[in-house]
């Protein structure tokens, strides 16, 4: 039994935004001129008050990032406080040493021994200024420690007190601390529950740095799950929305190193490795901030374990595990211990592998990581297997499989969250029979795909007769309640034929997809069949979820209509180039248009345009938006309309020009039954020698919005 690293359930860091957050309302101020108002305002203040102005001073400094002074004027908050018996001035000044512990040496276990010092004094004073913070860092500290439980008791608390006082900052803070425990500890269905109240609050309050973490968080999610193209995705939302006060926020959090990170491993899990190691080269921090370095260390460690260079590999894991050690960040050690197992496993030392596996496995079993446990088992499994400790390698190979099980299951309960359960059941399945079938014998694969293009064979089928009928209900239906009804009904029995007209898809597009996975199997080309099998999948899903509403967000329209795309590039071995460019200023998931409503142009550029030319045609696709108006421009540069009339088979134009006349009926009733003017233009196009050039459809589709 060999091992092959695991793509890694990462750590993410704690929620170092949180501490930015608390942070910026004062620093808007600038920290020179505050800290030189309150250093004039000293000199006139006794007792209380200056033991109030001396904290405050400390804070500042903090935020300034000048240790020294934040350590002298905590000190001297604290040695006047106790000489004045000031108990909420003996209580903040703990919690500014705490601060200090945590924001310049990310020392977990002094900052947690000063913060639970804070909150011994806090509780005798009816003065609770300054706990929501102390409780911030206290969640910090003992999250950083793996210690989740008590992590979920402070952010219960951290929101129970924001909801008290009715800060919103400190809610979406406390929100997001509770995101993070679930999210660390492997929990993803509430993770994802917990991000979506996240992003909904955010977007409620209009914060745009909350909406920006809101979105790195399902970035997270989606890596933990290992849909990494999907966080990706919104890794890059995150960047293009960014400016100058979100960048400044993830710094001041100690998040930024982190979410570069976490960026770039997205492409070592793709294994897109130019496109990882130009990153970890961008991204790479200066050499004087270890605390950086050391998620540097790690991350690009575990690209060059993906790419199996175990030496450099190693060597990278030492520097950061030791660092992470003097920190005593308990959630990087385990991770780290085990990055060197598998290193160690890969350069045959099974000694040391051995050693550096049971060490992070007991870390891990202590903080009920499963993800963690799971690799534990397989790096003891693999050495004793090796060491011909066939006893041993049994037991820990067991245990590998029933953690495996778990940290699958996990990830399919984060799926059903992040997804709406009912219309995405099959497709979880599907994805779950798919991972387990790659753990089979290659005589197994044939007889599973076999299997599923039967299934998917006879599910087509019923789809096709239920569809047929659904259609023939709805249009009797319809014709007899227009005969009934009055004027004022009009607008319903509009509806009732939307549904039966969106309900449509095109047999022949079935069938022949169908042939062509037939096609790869005979073949012999299993990964094209499988992938083809998979994304054909997926579209007959989701026509079936769209056909559910007479209007769906522009941004589902898009998706998919690049699936169509896909598999007709696919089936047609790549015979054209398709680019769908929507304008960036489009409120994609606001915006309203009926389901399949632009497939129909593209599908008749493709068979009647593209696919008689001899040599490879290009697709273009363009989404704007004039005035009230959406624009849709869709160019081939095919052979023309006049030579594909001459060309097309007899049964092909009926389907085509009643699916052509069906489009122009769907946007007719979107302007409530009248035709607008030119709704479909279609020009056809001329190469400089009079030759034709391709044809141009233009869609003028009513704006429509959520």
């Amino acid at each position: 039994m060999s091992l092959h690293p695991h793509k890694r359930q990462f750590p993410q860091r704690c929620k170092g935004y949180l501490i930015g957050c608390l942070l910026v309302p004062l620093s808007l101020f600038g920290q020179p001129k505050q800290i030189d108002s309150l250093s004039s305002v000293l000199l006139t203040l006794h007792d209380t008050l200056r033991i109030d102005c001396l904290n405050n001073i400390g804070y500042q400094y903090i935020l300034a990032d000048k240790k020294d002074s934040a350590v002298w004027y905590a000190s001297l908050a604290l040695q006047n406080a106790k000489s004045n018996h000031y108990v909420h001035g003996i209580a903040v000044a703990y919690s500014r040493q705490s601060q200090i512990a945590k924001h310049f040496d990310d020392d977990f276990v002094k900052s947690e021994e000063l913060g639970r010092e804070s909150l011994s004094w806090f509780e005798k004073t009816p003065n609770k200024e300054g706990l929501y913070t102390l409780y911030v860092y206290l969640w910090y500290t003992v999250f950083s420690q793996s210690r989740f439980d008590e992590a979920m008791v402070y952010s219960q608390k951290q929101l129970a007190l924001a909801k008290q006082t009715g800060n919103e900052s400190d809610m979406a803070d406390a929100i997001g601390s509770i995101y993070a425990v679930y999210r660390q500890s492997g929990n993803y269905e509430k993770g994802f529950q917990a991000a979506q109240k996240e992003r909904d609050f955010a977007l409620k309050t209009k914060n745009k740095i909350w909406i920006s973490t809101s979105l790195y968080c399902f970035a997270q999610l989606y890596e933990l799950i290992e849909d990494y193209r999907a966080a990706l995705r919104y890794f890059r939302n995150v960047l293009e929305t960014d400016d100058e006060e979100t960048k400044k926020h993830r710094l001041d959090g100690d998040e930024d190193i982190w979410f570069k990170m976490e960026f770039t491993e997205a492409f070592s899990h793709l294994h897109q490795f130019d496109s990882a190691w130009h990153y970890y080269n961008l991204f790479k921090p200066e050499n004087d901030k270890p605390q950086n370095m050391r998620v540097w260390w790690i991350s690009s460690g575990e690209c060059y374990l993906e790419q199996k260079d175990y030496v450099h590999a190693l060597q990278n894991f030492k520097l950061g595990l030791a660092e992470h050690l003097r920190l005593n960040d308990r959630n990087e050690i385990m991770r780290s211990l085990l990055d060197v197992g598998k290193a160690y496993v890969g350069l045959g030392n099974n000694a040391e592998a051995l050693r550096y596996g049971r060490e992070g496995l007991n870390i891990a079993l202590q903080t009920k990581a499963k993800q963690f446990i799971r690799d534990g088992y397989q790096i003891l499994s693999t050495v004793f297997d090796k060491l011909h400790q066939a006893d041993s390698a049994n037991f820990y190979f067991r245990q590998y499989i029933i953690m495996k099980d778990e940290v699958l299951n996990d990830q399919a309960k984060g799926r059903f969250a992040a997804y709406n359960y009912e219309q995405k059941i099959a497709a979880i399945n599907e994805e779950k029979r798919l991972q387990q079938a790659t753990l089979q014998k290659e005589a197994l694969f044939r007889k599973a795909l076999f299997t599923g293009l039967f299934l998917l064979t006879l599910l087509s089928g019923v789809i096709i007769r239920n569809v047929t009928l659904r259609r023939k209900h709805e249009k009797q239906k319809l014709q007899h309640e227009q005969q009934l009804q009055k004027l004022g009904w009009e607008q319903q029995a509009s509806e009732l034929e939307m549904q039966a007209l969106r309900a449509q898809m095109n047999p022949h597009f079935i069938f022949n997809s169908l042939n062509s996975i037939n096609h790869f199997i005979l073949q012999n080309k299993k990964s094209e069949a499988s992938s083809y099998l998979t994304k054909f999948s997926r579209l007959v899903r989701m026509i079936l979820q769209n056909s559910q509403s007479p209007l769906i967000p522009l941004e589902s329209e898009i998706e998919a209509l690049k699936l169509y795309l896909e598999l007709e590039a696919l089936r047609f071995d790549h015979h054209f180039i398709y680019n769908v460019w929507v304008d960036e200023n489009l409120d994609q998931t606001n915006i309203k248009v009926p389901p399949l409503l632009i497939q129909p142009y593209v599908e008749n550029a493709i068979w009647h345009g593209l696919m008689h030319k001899p040599e490879k045609g290009h697709l273009n696709i363009e989404i704007t938006d004039e005035a009230t108006t959406l624009l849709c421009r869709i160019t081939d540069d095919g052979v023309g309309r006049e030579k594909a009339a001459a060309l097309k088979n007899k049964s092909a134009p009926l389907y085509k020009s009643m699916g052509l006349r069906i489009t122009v009926a769907r946007i007719s009733m979107l302007n409530r039954g009248s035709e607008p003017k030119d709704a479909v233009i279609i020009n056809d196009l001329t190469l400089p020698d009079s030759s034709a050039g391709g044809t141009e459809v233009v869609l003028k589709i009513p704006l429509r919005y959520d």
